[in-house]
């Protein structure tokens, strides 16, 4: 199981907006059974959609499966927090 919590960056919210979203779409796809899904447990699934958890690759891979969204449009446009250029914020 992934445990863990990391600090809220815009784009981690992003993320998990999209991931709720999606999830939203699909009648009654709750986060437990999301979790179960994606090998986490209930409190990190619902950390990831608030954006307070960093999922690795593959837990992101089998959640937009769950989805049925491809992964690269659950992370279009976002960038590791720590990468921004220098002089911005």
């Amino acid at each position: 199981m992934v445990t863990g919590v990391a600090l809220k960056t815009p784009e981690s919210e992003e993320f998990g907006a999209r991931v709720r979203a999606a999830r939203e779409q699909i009648e009654g796809l709750t986060q437990e059974r999301m979790a179960h899904a994606s090998g986490v447990t209930s409190s990190y699934y619902s950390n990831l959609e608030r954006g307070l958890a960093n999922p690795t690759f593959d837990v992101i891979v089998t959640i937009a499966d769950q989805v049925n969204v491809d992964p690269a449009e659950l992370m279009r446009g976002l960038k590791p927090s720590g990468l921004r250029r220098r002089g911005t914020s």
